[in-house]
Order: structure tokens, then sequence, then C-alpha cells
């Protein structure tokens, strides 16, 4: 879903991240696939895939074959794919799965200069070509419209290594710092609904809650944001404490929890007037949820979602 989503992780390693003869060690991996250490580390135990040598001093080196098959099960987990069967198959087969699955993108004009602007390596230009498309869009257009199509162009180009993982990093980082400008100039929401928004914990992905709180900020709602990687308890503590009306949780396709489980889960101990909206590649096969569990396919649903709410019972 755009509204809650991630960049994809994939990509051809640069020069800074080619494997010695010794291996790649697992930083480098996490920076390289955009898959967290600690995944890598569960994966291993639970899957036998990475299987990382050890160095003199013990730690994981990650052979060039292992890191190229984790660029494409990562891409393939942003498609919707779970890693239990990933990680079983051969680099030909997931190669394969992954043109099968990836259609084809449509680059608007407005998006036509984004990845020769990243290769020249200017952070000023990226903000410039950037801080430009939010002038000539508007802030709502530009969050609805052009970074679903700009995550997605260099989430591909990544995976096709036209860019490297700095290049990705640095396009989150200034997106993030061009729609922080932009709210800075937004008034606080003093209307309901009074909404919260994180992450559960082992979920790291937070710009597609970025572009949820923006929209929201825009339709004037009351916005509580608390970064990543809250644990439930907290969640629960924080949505009393704040009187919130609704908890809005981000499932990338990496999240290794049951969403299901933690929304269940959530929805039987928040406060009784409370909704859950929920969105992201993780929640693409959710079980039946609690009736106040709400599943935001697309960033157009807001709108609706907020009206519904301040309509008079």
């Amino acid at each position: 879903m755009p509204a809650f989503g991630h960049l994809p992780a994939a990509s051809a390693m640069s020069a800074a991240t080619t494997p010695t003869p010794a291996g790649l060690p697992i930083a480098a991996v996490e920076r390289d696939t955009g898959i967290p250490k600690d995944l890598l580390r569960m994966w291993e135990r639970r899957y036998g895939f990475p299987q990382p040598q050890r160095d003199a001093a013990g730690d994981r080196q990650y052979s060039a074959a292992e890191v190229a098959k984790l660029r494409l099960i990562s891409r393939l987990l942003d498609l919707g794919f779970r890693p239990g069967k990933l990680v079983r198959l051969e680099l030909a087969a997931l190669q394969a799965l992954t043109e099968q699955h990836t259609p084809q993108l449509e680059v608007p004009a407005s998006c036509s200069q984004l990845v020769p602007v990243l290769q020249g390596h200017v952070a000023a230009a990226v903000r410039e070509y950037l801080r430009h498309q939010l002038l000539e869009l508007g802030l709502r257009r530009f969050v609805q419209e052009f970074l679903p199509a700009a995550n997605r162009l260099v989430g591909d180009a990544w995976l096709r290594g036209e860019l490297q993982v700095y290049e990705e990093h640095l396009y989150s980082e200034e997106v993030t710092r061009v729609i922080r400008e932009s709210l800075s100039a937004v008034p606080a929401g003093r209307q309901s609904p009074r909404v919260m928004l994180t992450t559960c914990p082992g979920e790291q992905h937070v710009l597609g809650l970025l572009m949820v709180e923006t929209l929201l900020r825009l339709q004037g709602c009351d916005t509580i944001a608390f970064g990543a990687q809250m644990p439930l308890g907290d969640i629960v503590q924080a949505a009393g404490k704040h009187a919130v009306d609704v908890v809005v949780l981000s499932f990338s396709p990496s999240y290794e929890g049951s969403v299901g489980s933690d929304l269940t889960q959530l929805a039987s101990q928040l406060p009784p007037q409370a909704q859950l909206w929920v969105g992201g590649g993780g929640c693409r096969q959710l079980p039946a949820l609690p009736p106040q569990v709400c599943h935001v396919r697309d960033l157009a649903e807001l709108d609706t979602l907020v009206a519904q709410w301040r309509q008079p019972s």
C-alpha cells in the first residue's frame, strides 16, 4: 500500500560494499539489502539461510552469492511474498519470480529526472528537485501522487543497479526533510480525530507514516507521531494517556511478527473508542479482524475515513 509502504530494499552493491574474499560484514549487508541485522540472524536460525562464514574474530562474513540472493528476497518481500518460501529457492528462480511479479512502471513526467538527479551525487540538487515538485503540485498532490510513484521508481532503479544504497538513503532523507519543512508551515491540527502514528517492535520503516501524517495534518487532524518500534504495551498506554481516537500502524513485508495477532491484541486492549488504521505491504493477507481495525489500502482512503469519523452519529 503506498500510504504505509517503504522503499523496496534491493540494490546492486557499490564498490564500497563489494565483498572481500573473506566476505561482507553483517552491517554492510544490512545497508545493501535493507534487511535488518536481527532479521538476518533470525533467518539463519530458522531457515538455515544465509549461512555466513566467520572471521578470526567470530564475526559473520556473507559471500557475494548470499548478498545477491538476499537482494532479490528483499525485493520479493516488498511484493508480498513471505521469507520462508523464498530462502529455499535458487538465485535463478528468485530472479524469474521477481521479473514475473514486478509490474511495468509508467514513469510520470514529474519523476522523469529523479534518477539522474540522484546519480549526480549532489544532495542540494536532490533537495531542490523535490522542492520544485512540491511547489508545482502542492503538498497534498506531492504526497498523494508524486511520492508513491517516486518511491517505486527509486526502488526499481536500485534493484537494477542504477542506484546504490547511499543514493536511496539520500533520497529518503531529502524527502523527509522537504516534507518536514512544509509541515512546519501547516498549523497544528485541532480537529478530531486525534491520531497517533507509530510502528510495532521490529518495524523500522517510517516514511509511509510521515506521508500519512501529512495528509491527516492537511485535514486538520490532531496528530501525534511517536516514531518507530513502540512496544505494544506502550502503544496501549500512550493511546489512553493521550485520549487518542485512532492509532495508525505500518507493517512492511519484512515484518517478522504476526500482524493479525498484534492487531487482535491491541484491539482488545486499546480504549473502547479507539480505532486502528493499518496498512503496508505486510498487511496483504490479513485474517478477519475486529471491527475497530481498518485496513487502509490506498492514501486516497484517508479523506473518506476522516470524513466518516467526523459525521455525527
